[in-house]
């Protein structure tokens, strides 16, 4: 069966959306070689990960290139990442924030889990270019090398140490922060 999850906002990068799926109960999600990105968003994707790197060049969103240096364990780690800023991604997506309560987007988080499970958060204030502006990646490539193979990975720089660069990238998503129930008892004017 064939899925399709995309806008024509993302015109080139949609058309890399199609995978086979089977209908095994046991079947794992996302396929082996993709990723979603799901949440608080207008549209959804589910993305085959070769096919962004086969057409990297040509994608409707801008490709960047970062030169990073992190910390990993105890040794020092430099390389080279080609993807996509998660901010233009989500952007592209139409995030759902309420234009009614004061900057409801700073109330927003990005989760982003690896294939082992691992996962970390990335405040949306950190990657809004109102706010840190700080150029969060989606990265196809590593020093030249495609990451077909094994996923994207979430690229964080600045990040002194490399704990929130997750490897395997197979889940992206946008969630709000829960209410904080506290508020409800404050006498609030």
């Amino acid at each position: 069966m064939k899925i399709r999850f995309a806008r024509t906002v993302t015109g080139l990068l949609a058309a890399t959306l199609l995978l086979s799926i089977g209908v095994a109960p046991a079947a794992a999600f996302p396929p082996a070689g993709s990723f979603v990105v799901v949440g608080k968003l207008q549209q959804k994707l589910l993305v085959s990960t070769g096919d962004v790197v086969a057409h990297l060049a040509s994608l409707p969103l801008p490709v960047k290139t970062v030169s990073v240096s992190f910390q990993a364990g105890t040794t020092m780690q430099q390389h080279t990442y080609t993807g996509v800023l998660l901010y233009d991604l989500l952007n592209s997506l139409g995030p759902i924030f309420d234009a009614s309560v004061n900057n409801d987007k700073l109330r927003f988080y990005v989760s982003a889990t690896g294939s082992d499970g691992y996962q970390v958060i990335v405040a949306w204030g950190e990657i809004d270019p109102q706010f840190e502006n700080k150029g969060v990646l989606l990265a196809f490539t590593e020093d030249g090398q495609s990451l077909a193979a094994v996923g994207p990975r979430l690229v964080v720089p600045g990040d002194i140490r490399g704990g929130r660069y997750v490897t395997g990238v197979v889940s992206i998503r946008l969630d709000r922060v829960a209410p904080d129930a506290i508020v409800d008892l404050l006498p609030l004017h």
